[in-house]
Parts: structure tokens; sequence; C-alpha cells
């Protein structure tokens, strides 16, 4: 039998690092190391499988564990961890204390990695008495741009339905927000400071959309709610404009953060935002440079009543809830294969610099993981 602890600890000692979009290299700053343990894993245990490139060095995992079923399950959780930069512990020296294991990637989401391939590995041997396929998947850049999931899914691959692993505190998603990000760039013309009005501020440009985008968020708030994830919002992160003090500024570009619920299109966003700018000269909307989709599983639906009586099987009690976030789980539902989100850990414990997973949590996956499967 395979020990989920211990390949929990070999996960994590293995870097799997995002470089978020930044010009950091490196094998750490890859999942290739960690793509190619887990498929020597499977392969190891009889389970076939394949990795391939998404981008240089950036490597998602397939495997399949045929029980001869009907349906099929897949079950997916993401390779890349954030940075592990200014942490408190050790990041890739997994340490076990008070029943939990600290290290970068612990809690995000190498516990859900653990669980699901651990798991078919140890019930491959019974593949005949499931009853479900498992199509198993690892994929890379969720923590960034949800590379690895689209790459799956423009290559075709669907389940009758999918869990993605992410730390849920073993709640249940069956919804989350969905996310989009662009710029607006305000274009101006520079001259000499000492001389102000030959010249055309984009700083000053940009200030009057920032305030008509800061009143449409509010209004956002107070306008229609989804039953599990309440309203969408929008923020502005990023601000840049400038050379050098004594120099008007000719450019300046905002990047939008806008969280979407279901039902709300690329198009319907784009076009709310961009309306708000009538009026004002000089500014360009961009195309996104990131939507992620939002999930929106019925509560009826096989996969959220079958994995509920899981839960409450091993538990005692179940919770169905929404969330905030963005997952690959987006990705997968939008392709056609209903998916929710699970696992253990607490998304308090992610990203932090003292991240780490309690066992009892991972322990209590792998029960229910069992029970869904037979």
């Amino acid at each position: 039998m395979i020990n989920i602890v211990k390949l929990l600890e070999e996960l994590v000692a293995i870097p799997s690092m995002n470089p978020m979009g930044s010009d950091r290299t490196g094998p750490e700053y890859s999942e290739g190391a960690v793509a190619d343990f887990l498929a020597s894993f499977l392969s190891r245990n009889g389970i076939d499988c394949e990795t391939y490139e998404v981008m240089p060095g950036r490597k998602n995992l397939v495997g399949f564990v045929d029980a001869g079923a009907k349906k099929t399950i897949m079950l997916e959780a993401h390779l890349d961890t954030v940075p592990a930069d200014n942490m408190e512990i050790d990041p890739f020296n997994p340490a076990l204390k008070d029943g939990r294991i600290y290290g970068r990637g612990s809690c995000d989401t190498k516990a859900s990695l653990a669980v699901f391939f651990g798991t078919a590995a140890n019930v491959s041997v019974r593949r005949r008495d499931m009853k479900y396929n498992i199509q198993l998947l690892a994929t890379c850049d969720e923590e960034h741009g949800f590379s690895g999931a689209r790459a799956a899914a423009e290559r075709g691959l669907r389940a009758d339905f999918a869990v993605a692993g992410e730390p849920t505190g073993l709640r249940i998603v069956r919804a989350h927000k969905g996310v989009m990000r662009w710029k607006i760039k305000a274009t101006g013309k520079a001259s000499h400071s000492a001389y102000p009005e030959l010249g055309q501020n984009a700083i000053y440009a940009m200030a009057k959309a920032v305030n008509r985008i800061a009143s449409y968020a509010s209004r956002l708030r107070n306008g229609r709610k989804h039953e599990l994830l309440g309203s969408p919002s929008l923020s502005v992160g990023i601000i840049n404009g400038g050379h050098t003090v004594n120099i008007v500024p000719d450019k300046c570009t905002i990047e939008i953060d806008r969280r979407l619920i279901p039902g709300e299109t690329k198009e319907s966003v784009l076009e709310a935002v961009t309306s708000l700018l009538n009026g004002l000269p000089s500014l360009e909307v961009e195309e996104p440079y990131l939507i992620a989709p939002s999930v929106n599983v019925d509560p009826s639906s096989e996969i959220v009543v079958a994995l509920s009586r899981a839960v409450e099987d091993t538990l005692g009690e179940v919770v169905v809830e929404g969330a905030n976030y963005a997952t690959d789980a987006g990705v997968f539902n939008e392709a056609g294969t209903p998916s929710v989100v699970f696992g253990p850990g607490d998304i308090k414990d992610a990203h932090t610099s003292t991240e780490s997973v309690d066992l009892s949590q991972v322990e209590s996956a792998t029960n229910i993981l069992e029970r869904l499967l037979f």
C-alpha cells in the first residue's frame, strides 16, 4: 500500500514554483521535475500515463485507470506552487510537527496530488470493483495563467465529471467565481514639467477613468447576486505612468481584476467598463490577457450527490458551498465536464510563509475518495 503522507513529503521536497510571469528561470521554476516524479510513480504502480510540455519545461501529466466502468471521473490537481520568497520555514524540506506537514505546496496543492495519485495507485489492484474509471490529470501554471488546464481541454481531455483538488477543508465547492484581467492605457503628450500647458498629462486622464471605474465597482457590489457567490467585483490593482517627475507623462496604464459570477461574459463585462469611459479621450481598452471561467454545478448532479454521500459517510456531515477564487475547474466545466472543487487543507494556509496541511484532513480525504470510487 502506498503511504500517502510519505508521497506528500516527496512531492513537497521537489520545487515546482511558478515564475508568475517574471523572468525567473531554472528547474525550480518549472513543473518538469515533479511531473516526471509522478509519471515514474504511476508507471511503477502499473498505471498508464504520459507527460507533455505545455510550455518549455512546463508539463502536464495524464494517467488512466481502466475499471471497465461506464463512467469516468477525472481527478485533477495542479503541480505548480507560488514562489517561496521570504518563507519562515525551509520550503522544500518537509517537516512533520504537531500532526501537520510544513513546506511550500503542502497545502496548495500537493496534498490533493498525494491523495488523488496515491489512492489511485492503491485502488488500481481492485479496479474491477470500482464504480468509475479514473482519469488522472496534473496540470502546470494554475497559479498564474491556467495554461495547463486549457492545454488539456484543447487536447480533448474529457470525463463524465471531475474533482479539482484544492484546499477546501473537505468542503465541496460546487460554484466559484471566474476572473478576467485586462489593461487600459491612456496616451498623452510629453512636455517639460515647467511648461505643463504644452503637454497632455496621461495620468490626469487616467485619474478621471479610475474615478468612474471606482464608482462602478461600488455599484457592482449592490447589483445582481448569485445564491452562493454573492455579487461580482472589480479592482484596479496596478497603475503605472510617467518617466521622471520633470516630464509631463505621455502614458499611463492600469490593470483591472474583475471577478465574474455565472452568466457573465467577456463581452458584457468589457462593454460595461468601456461605456463608462465615453467622453474621455485617448483611452484604449485592451483585450483581456487572462480569462478563467466561473463554476456553477447543479446541486443535484451526480458528482455533487455522490461526493456529498462519501463525505457524510466519512465525517458525519457535509458542507456544499461557493468560493470567490478561481480554479482549473472553471476550464473543465466550460469544456463540458461538470467539475467541483474539493481537497484537504485550509485556503488560509495556502501561499503563507509557514504553509502547512493538517494530516488528519489528508487521511480523511483519502477515505472519502475511496468511498466515492467504490
